[in-house]
């Protein structure tokens, strides 16, 4: 009887997973193309890798480091024959890796970082990658990418258009980028701006303590 009780829960378990998980592939969802790259000021080994929803209305940015910025703008430039690169090779010995079984969304954000999720459409398994990565592939194996719609309303800023300039909100900002922009704001004794960076901090270093 236990035997059989344990075969049930397990079995129940599995269901609840997968329709759990259908449930985040059905939830709205914002498609998004990938405009440019970005630098940061004063951080010249990051970058912000652009997304816009389809209207090009509304866009969100990455952090990304030098590395993925430089193979990206590989890809982008077009001036470099990448046929023969590793992600290139990688996609074409698996030729699934394809727009019709694969996608990226994009689901969360923590302490700075967005959660980035490779979906395989048959059979909906869910694959974690660093946001900055999921990216590339999805510039190299031509993906479309996807963002829950609720975390892009709240992420996203107004598309200045061709300007250099870009707003990001406190959540999107890596921790060093939290003490760097601290740093500065007390420098210029903008004294709002630091306290709200200090909370930003401070919530995440409770969070953190609570896991």
């Amino acid at each position: 009887y236990s035997i059989r009780r344990r075969h049930n829960i397990c079995k129940s378990n599995c269901i609840l997973d997968i329709l759990l998980e259908c449930r985040n592939l059905t939830m709205s969802k914002v498609q998004l193309l990938f405009v440019g790259i970005s630098e940061i000021v004063g951080g010249p080994e990051l970058g912000l890798l652009l997304l816009t929803d389809l209207s090009r209305t509304r866009q969100v940015a990455i952090v990304c480091d030098s590395n993925i910025e430089y193979e990206i703008g590989l890809r982008t430039s077009k001036e470099v024959d990448t046929s023969r690169f590793l992600p290139e090779v990688l996609c074409q010995v698996s030729p699934l890796m394809t727009n019709e079984h694969y996608e990226i969304l994009f689901n969360s954000i923590i302490d700075g970082q967005y959660k980035a999720l490779l979906v395989n459409k048959d059979d909906l398994t869910l694959t974690p990658m660093r946001a900055s990565d999921a990216i590339l592939l999805a510039l190299v194996a031509k993906l479309e990418i996807f963002m829950e719609e609720h975390l892009f309303n709240r992420q996203s800023v107004h598309n200045m258009g061709g300007q250099n300039k870009m707003a990001l909100p406190l959540n999107a900002l890596s921790p060093d980028m939290l003490r760097r922009a601290l740093k500065q704001a007390i420098e210029d004794e903008n004294y709002e701006l630091a306290s709200m960076l200090r909370d930003e901090m401070k919530q995440r270093e409770k969070r953190n303590l609570d896991e």
